[in-house]
């Protein structure tokens, strides 16, 4: 008798740490940024910047793609 509600209260707890270990995956999948999310926070952020901020940055990554350009492809 007590080994049976033994193994009914380790099952109870193993199904419930499962359970929340799937909530919590699924709570993150939800939530989780993809690349273009990224991609729109820069624009956002780029957006906010004052002129002459936003020129210097976008020097910079002219800069760095000139740069990519200059090297041969294979």
């Amino acid at each position: 008798m007590i080994a049976a509600q033994t193994v009914v209260i380790v099952f109870a707890l193993l199904a419930l740490g499962c359970g929340a270990a799937l909530a919590t995956i699924l709570f993150r999948q939800q939530h989780q940024t993809g690349i273009y999310d990224g991609i729109e926070n820069f624009r956002r952020h780029i957006d906010a910047l004052s002129p002459e901020a936003r020129r210097n940055v976008v020097n910079r990554h002219v800069q760095g793609r000139g740069s990519d350009r200059n090297e041969p492809h294979l």
